[in-house]
């Protein structure tokens, strides 16, 4: 089974035709599988081929995704599922790493500062922090931000292709089925 640490939402992908032709998509919340309460817990009802998404983890502040697996996935919707997800993976451990040095880095200064007198004191120690982390790491920042971009085009790329495969995956059934 899959072991989960906190509450999943099911999301189901609701494709509608519109009055006009077009198909709109959208996400509905389903309902949730695990209590907060019961970290741990196997979820052994989660359905393999629907997606799920967590709510935001405690230090990087991004919601988990278990992307589902089709029963019929095409070699090109496989490829952009195992992307996805090491693309989300990656963008959470740079976030909660990026985020915890952040923490311990003002913990530490509201450490230093406890009882000085006067709130705008305070304020223009706590902005001066502020100001010297981010211009700290704006190297850092900045090659997060262009690889996020490299990997976004990607990710844009393989989706592109999976529905397209899928697509032709459709094409190729109803013609067989005509003859």
């Amino acid at each position: 089974g899959i072991y989960l640490t906190s509450s999943w939402l099911l999301i189901e992908a609701v494709v509608s035709t519109q009055s006009t032709g077009s198909k709109s998509s959208q996400l509905r919340y389903l309902g949730s599988f695990v209590k907060r309460t019961e970290p741990h817990v196997a979820a052994t009802n989660l359905q393999p081929h629907i997606d799920y998404v967590s709510p935001a983890h405690r230090l990087s502040n991004i919601r988990q995704i278990r992307y589902g697996k089709k029963k019929d996935e095409t070699a090109a919707e496989r490829t952009l599922r195992l992307y996805a997800t090491e693309l989300h993976e990656w963008n959470h451990r740079y976030w909660e790493q990026q985020n915890l040095q952040f923490i311990n880095l003002k913990q530490q200064l509201l450490t230093e500062i406890d009882g000085i007198e006067g709130e705008e004191e305070v304020e223009r120690i706590m902005g001066e922090f502020y100001r010297s982390y981010l211009l700290s790491n704006k190297d850092n920042f900045n090659s997060y931000t262009s690889q996020w971009r490299k990997y976004n085009l990607r990710l844009i790329y393989l989706s592109a292709r999976a529905q397209g495969s899928r697509v032709v995956r459709t094409v190729r059934s109803s013609v067989s089925r005509s003859k």
